[in-house]
């Protein structure tokens, strides 16, 4: 080809005949980001844009539900329950999909899920078929998170992949202040209904536009030598001065994959310690944030403070977590992640601890909630950094799926521990003192996981990982084999 005169000396040498074949991952991780790369990123931010949007909508939809459907707004919590059920089940279920038949297929089902369950749910007419409705829709929610976090991951140079999967979940919270800015203008004007039929619109064109322009995995691709002229096509616009006829990409060096189910590959060669763990935090990280989330505005209505303050305070805790998952990429990479995370842990136990004795004021509630949402979902967004760059390409789906599965049991015995709480008579002070418990308890699993994973680098080198040393707690010492 003409454009040999550009490559390096060492490309050169890969594509002369007899030459070692080029590794997918090599490439992408010393190539500049390209359109392709760049697309893949900002469509996976588009799709967690709708989780956070979805999420904080039906809380602004709730009173006007019920009124239309004549219940006690108090009687919906089984409503709320529901999404988050199926938020569970998809995580579940849709992680080891996307590491059986691809992160695209599992995308794309899970989004077209969305937008149909959303928009059906604007005709739904009593309770049942409401929660019904956001259970499916929920399904879809939670099983295009782990399809997402995987391309982000596994389209992105090692050097920019905390920051990407950090701006991917940033969009979360994004998607909660744009569900606030949507209800104030669309609920006045059209109604309750007209919230669903926008929310199911937009996944539905999302979804179009990934079925048109998004690819595969490259990597994910790789893993299979049917998938040869695939992957050359792909990489083909990464590597745009790299590729001719002559050049062969070697599948991933390192044990494969040979588990007969993706769940498995979790606790192989020395994973097990490090993703119980690893499940724990997420675990009590999202009882915290749910809990946080469902019962910050009534905690502060009790404690005497106005109406007006709770909603201020969401709407803080919401910008905090923005600022927080952006503020994560380069907190971990100066600092290494479970450092970073147990501190972020630390901080929301002095501000919980702060706000179960010192006088609540609306500055102070406002602020703190701030602080909690920049603490609680930083680390929420360190956590995915964290399970996809610990597990293999032929098991990160599946990983980053069923520690957000396990963590979504978190986000439903959150709110129900709240509810409970206040049943029983404990005021606003004694619900943030009980919240620093969970805090504590994850501050501990990611120190444990951080020992775990240099023991298992020590014990099992060869061991398939891509292994960012810049982020993740067991390249304190050494960067593992690939």
């Amino acid at each position: 080809m003409s454009n040999h005169t550009a490559l390096s000396a060492d490309d050169e040498r890969r594509a002369l005949p007899g030459a070692e074949p080029v590794r997918v991952d090599e490439v992408i991780d010393r190539e500049p980001m390209r359109a392709l790369q760049l697309i893949v990123v900002a469509l996976c931010a588009c799709i967690t844009t709708i989780d956070g949007f979805d999420a904080q909508a039906i809380g602004f939809l709730a009173l006007p539900i019920a009124e239309a459907f004549h219940i006690d707004v108090r009687s919906f919590g089984p409503v709320f329950s529901a999404g988050l059920f199926g938020l569970m089940a998809g995580t579940l279920i849709m992680g080891p999909i996307g590491d059986r038949w691809g992160r695209r297929r599992a995308l794309i089902v899970s989004v077209l899920t969305v937008g149909t369950l959303t928009g059906l749910t604007g005709f739904a007419q009593d309770r049942t078929s409401l929660m019904v409705l956001r259970f499916l829709t929920g399904f879809g929610l939670g099983g295009a998170m782990p399809s997402t976090m995987s391309l982000v991951a596994e389209y992105t140079p090692a050097r920019l992949r905390a920051l990407t999967i950090c701006i991917s979940a940033s969009c979360i919270a994004v998607g909660s202040m744009c569900a606030g800015l949507c209800a104030s203008f669309v609920l006045p004007l059209w109604g309750w209904r007209a919230m669903f039929y926008i929310g199911g619109v937009i996944p539905l064109v999302l979804a179009a536009i990934v079925i048109g322009v998004m690819p595969e995995s490259v990597r994910f691709l790789n893993l299979d030598p049917r998938n040869t002229a695939r992957v050359r096509r792909i990489m083909a616009r990464i590597w745009p001065a790299g590729i001719d006829d002559r050049t062969v990409f070697a599948p991933p060096s390192g044990r494969a994959a040979d588990a007969k189910s993706p769940v498995v590959e979790l606790f192989r060669y020395g994973r097990a310690t490090v993703t119980l763990l690893l499940w724990l935090t997420y675990f009590m990280n999202l009882l915290v944030l749910y809990l946080v989330v469902s019962w910050m505005p009534a905690l502060l209505k009790a404690a005497g403070l106005p109406a007006a303050v709770g909603v201020q305070a969401i709407t803080a805790f919401g910008f905090g977590g923005i600022v927080g998952s952006l503020a994560q990429a380069p907190l971990m990479r100066a600092f290494r992640s479970p450092r970073v995370l147990v501190v972020e842990f630390a901080i929301f136990t002095l501000t919980a601890i702060t706000l179960s004795r010192a006088p609540l004021t609306p500055m102070l509630s406002i602020c703190a909630a701030g602080v909690i949402g920049w603490a609680i979902q930083g680390a929420q967004a360190g956590l995915n950094v964290f399970a996809a760059t610990f597990y293999p390409t032929s098991a990160r789906s599946t990983g980053i799926g069923w520690g957000l599965g396990v963590g979504r049991f978190g986000s439903i015995l959150g709110p129900l521990l709240g509810g409970a709480a206040l049943l029983a008579g404990w005021d606003s002070r004694e619900i943030f003192a009980a919240a620093v418990v969970p805090a504590v308890l994850a501050a501990l699993a990611v120190i444990a996981s951080a020992t775990a994973g240099l023991a298992r680098l020590r014990a099992h080198p060869a061991a398939e990982t891509e292994t960012d040393p810049d982020t993740h707690a067991a390249a304190e010492t050494a960067r593992p084999a690939h």
